[in-house]
């Protein structure tokens, strides 16, 4: 069972069948789940020092729309049944610019490593959005990233951001910060009723 809720993969460590059989629980509830496939979890626990588990779990890039309309129902039942901090990523390739079949191969925007590591960080905070970034040095010359969220999401993302920095900075070997702030653009959201003008 929890096999068919892998993309091309047949022989599954421990971990994996544990989240895999979790996702089939679940596709009672969420129905959209049935059509999501996942590429591999892997334990950061021991690599951040956490207290808590947590789990990274790579899906493939095609599942990534389906994945970002349910992420907001799927990640606290999965957590609960885990019972573990679970981030879930995209799988991105990055590809060399040097690396050509033909001289006049150009490489895709979405293969750069800048592309690459902004995506990555979109789906670790996902159901959030990123509202501002700026790029900071100190004054040992070291870089970070200020990333700036959503103040309305701070309930549900406060306590894995810890979780999020850590395992971002192994895979990127990027330092960030977050913050949070009020969302100040004006627009209105799809279906809400307009608002008479007087």
């Amino acid at each position: 069972m929890a096999a068919n809720k892998f993309w091309k993969k047949k022989e599954l460590s421990s971990l994996e069948q544990q989240v895999g059989l979790a996702l089939t629980q679940i596709e009672g509830t969420i129905t959209e789940v049935k059509n999501l496939r996942l590429s591999s979890v892997v334990d950061f626990t021991t690599k951040i020092n956490a207290k808590k588990q947590v789990y990274l779990v790579f899906i493939p890039y095609p599942c990534l729309t389906i994945y970002n309309k349910i992420s907001q129902k799927l990640l606290p039942e999965l957590e609960k049944r885990v019972k573990a901090t679970i981030l879930v990523v995209a799988k991105r390739t990055i590809e060399s610019k040097w690396v050509k079949k033909h001289r006049s191969q150009t490489r895709p925007n979405s293969r750069t490593l800048t592309t690459v590591y902004d995506g990555l960080l979109e789906d670790l905070i996902s159901p959030s959005i990123i509202l501002g970034r700026r790029t900071r040095v100190r004054v040992d010359g070291t870089k970070f990233y200020r990333i700036f969220l959503d103040e309305s999401d701070q309930k549900d993302l406060e306590s894995r951001l810890e979780s999020i920095k850590d395992v971002y900075k192994i895979l990127t070997t990027r330092d960030l910060e977050f913050e949070f702030r009020r969302d100040d653009t004006f627009y209105q959201k799809k279906g809400a009723k307009k608002v008479a003008q007087k």
